[in-house]
């Protein structure tokens, strides 16, 4: 029961560096920007946008846990994005954020590093040298990079300081044995660099967001009081947004125990001001891609007849819009069962939900797979639902015709 076909999705792409302790056991992993698969090294001009294509890419279009495993992701961040407060949309227990020395420290950028480091996120100094005048970003670091390009003077000098300070040191762009041996020797804890292993280029084809409905979103939660329900009505439209608000869930509540049943539930799961951060940063991506149109409808059209099905069924009326949101989720079902399974693990979905996508029985499975061969005119397995809850043949006609003509409209947006 698991479509297939040809759909259009877009390739992103990002590198991710190795991080070793001293017994060359992995730390964690240092997640760069690469805007291709042919050049493995930094190409970008706008250091905001570089930093919000990693996150996004690695947290909302690709499986995190596939990337860095249990360890923690090192990405550097921006003034201008640690000032919205930009790295708490990621669990403290998933990411290390690194902070420049040459940021311009100010009295609103020290407020926000002091409230990550309060809310439990490991701060690191990136490519740190000591100065009196970063004394009191200094006390805020966990982990301190020396860059062991800079001259031997200088690094010597910010370990002795680190060491004073009982600052864990991390050494990068380590590039021969000489340079592990010495890095050891100052107290590093850490290292990094060609010695060990070169950036490593990950992509994926990710659908994306039809540009008008981010558009939308992007006005609405412009707005000083949204109308929540506007977009919901949005959302609901656009099974990519879906999946991304679905793995910024899991990467902001890491772990969390509630698990989706709508998207209304998920809206209220994240609050305004997670989501206000989110457009944010997919605004600052620049989704101008326009070619998932028939993909998006198909996916709108099983939401919409699956919640008209669910209404019609008396043990399943009462969660209609769960069956909606599982029906949105039908995309996911275009790889085939083990790549459906590795995707559901990674949306805080429930049970009934998971099941259904998963075609294991029940009322959710016979709801999807009723939708799914209504729009294939598969009229056998269409007459087997049918009967089996008794359900008025022209009325699922009738609901399936309607849900054609609203889905319709993504064609024209």
């Amino acid at each position: 029961m698991y479509p297939r076909g040809e759909v259009s999705f877009m390739d992103v792409y990002m590198a991710r560096q190795p991080i070793f302790d001293t017994d060359n056991h992995v730390y964690g992993y240092e997640l760069l920007y690469r805007s291709n698969g042919r050049q493995n090294e930094y190409t970008g001009l706008d250091g905001d946008a570089s930093t919000a294509d990693v996150v996004t890419n690695a947290f909302f279009g690709l499986n995190i846990s596939e990337i860095i495993g249990k360890h923690k992701a090192f990405i550097n961040f921006t003034s201008n994005l640690l000032k919205r407060g930009v790295p708490k949309m990621i669990s403290p227990e998933l990411v290390v954020v690194e902070v420049l020395e040459n940021l311009m420290m100010d009295e609103q950028l020290l407020g926000a590093c002091q409230e990550l480091k309060e809310r439990g996120y490991t701060l690191a100094l990136d490519d740190f040298e000591y100065d009196n005048s970063y004394s009191q970003l200094f006390e805020l670091g966990d982990i301190v990079k020396i860059d062991f390009r800079t001259p031997q003077k200088s690094i010597e000098e910010t370990a002795y300081i680190c060491r004073y300070c009982n600052k864990l040191m991390l050494a990068e762009k380590i590039e021969n044995q000489e340079e592990f041996e010495w890095a050891k020797k100052l107290g590093c804890s850490f290292m990094q660099g060609y010695y060990f292993a070169k950036p490593t280029i990950m992509s994926k084809n990710a659908i994306t967001p039809l540009p008008v409905n981010f558009m939308r979103v992007m006005q609405l939660v412009s707005q000083p009081e949204p109308e929540f329900s506007d977009i919901v009505d949005v959302i609901s439209c656009d099974t990519a947004m879906c999946q991304r608000l679905l793995r910024l869930i899991n990467s902001v509540y890491f772990g969390v125990r509630n698990r989706v049943s709508s998207i209304g539930q998920a809206l209220v799961i994240l609050g305004l001001d997670y989501l206000r951060e989110w457009i944010y940063l997919m605004g600052m991506q620049r989704i101008t891609r326009s070619d998932n149109v028939e993909l998006m409808r198909i996916s709108c059209l099983l939401a919409k007849f699956c919640k008209r099905l669910a209404l019609m069924i008396p043990e399943a009326a009462g969660d209609a819009d769960a069956f909606y949101l599982m029906g949105l989720l039908s995309m996911v079902t275009y790889g085939g069962e083990r790549a459906l399974a590795q995707a559901l693990e990674e949306f805080p979905l429930t049970p009934e939900i998971k099941n259904g996508l998963m075609g294991r029985g029940g009322v959710y499975s016979d709801v999807f797979d009723l939708a799914y061969s209504y729009e294939k005119a598969d009229w056998a397995t269409v007459d087997k639902y049918v009967e089996k809850y008794h359900l008025d043949s022209s009325k699922v006609s009738e609901a399936f015709v309607q849900c054609v003509k609203e889905a319709e409209r993504v064609r024209m947006m």
